[in-house]
């Protein structure tokens, strides 16, 4: 994986499919809070390294469920509504967007290359998140996990997420923090640029083909490499 260097990418790409929790928005305190939440109303301490190490990139219903059984809960489903419950009211207060995602985004837009977000979010969180922050009409395309039947890092949800599109696979750039979002962008066979976010920064995404530790990077220059000059 290269820093900085985009002149080896084989573009130029048509299209851009974005994950949500990470890339567009800062979410995974905000998920972090909520785990935390849910857990410790069952008298289990759930630590932030615990997130970090193994649940990133998880839909929220397998970390739910997988901390249930490891804890012994025995009414999984109830530990997850509870969950909701205090993520809803997080999303409500402290969500924000991640720093020059929404610049990003309208300089593609200015270049008419489509984009899809390709999340593992449910269509309730993606509608709250695009009305919060006027995002919808950025977006071309959406997939969410109602969408697919297999989620990251299966590469489902971005062979959706190009089709949706109407591009191929090969033709897409995706955007992705963790290692489970790289792996599915890069088993459908796209051009991947890792863009950790705090959670991530010590996670192993070296399959990603470039890596970014801020959207300043993807300047023009290295737009006009990926998707051809204006």
């Amino acid at each position: 994986m290269d820093s900085f260097d985009f002149g080896d990418s084989g573009g130029p790409f048509r299209a851009v499919c974005f994950d949500l929790d990470g890339v567009i928005v800062d979410s995974e305190p905000v998920h972090y809070e909520a785990d935390r939440r849910a857990m410790a109303s069952q008298g289990v301490e759930f630590t932030f390294e615990d997130k970090k190490a193994n649940y990133i990139g998880r839909t929220v219903r397998d970390t739910m469920f997988l901390l249930s059984e490891a804890h012994g809960l025995p009414d999984p489903e109830a530990v997850l509504r509870e969950r909701e419950r205090h993520f809803e009211e997080l999303v409500a207060t402290d969500l924000e967007l991640r720093d020059g995602a929404r610049d990003l985004l309208i300089r593609l837009s200015d270049r008419s290359i489509p984009c899809a977000l390709v999340t593992s979010g449910n269509r309730l969180y993606v509608d709250g998140v695009f009305e919060r922050f006027d995002l919808a009409s950025l977006f071309t395309g959406l997939v969410t996990m109602e969408d697919v039947s297999a989620h990251k890092p299966s590469p489902e949800p971005y062979l959706a997420g190009a089709r949706t599109l109407g591009v191929a696979p090969g033709s897409c750039v995706a955007v992705e923090d963790s290692p489970s979002g790289v792996a599915s962008a890069k088993a459908a066979g796209m051009y991947c640029i890792a863009a950790p976010s705090e959670m991530t920064l010590d996670a192993d995404l070296s399959a990603a083909d470039v890596r970014v530790e801020s959207f300043a990077e993807i300047d023009s220059i290295r737009l006009d490499r990926l998707f051809g000059a204006l």
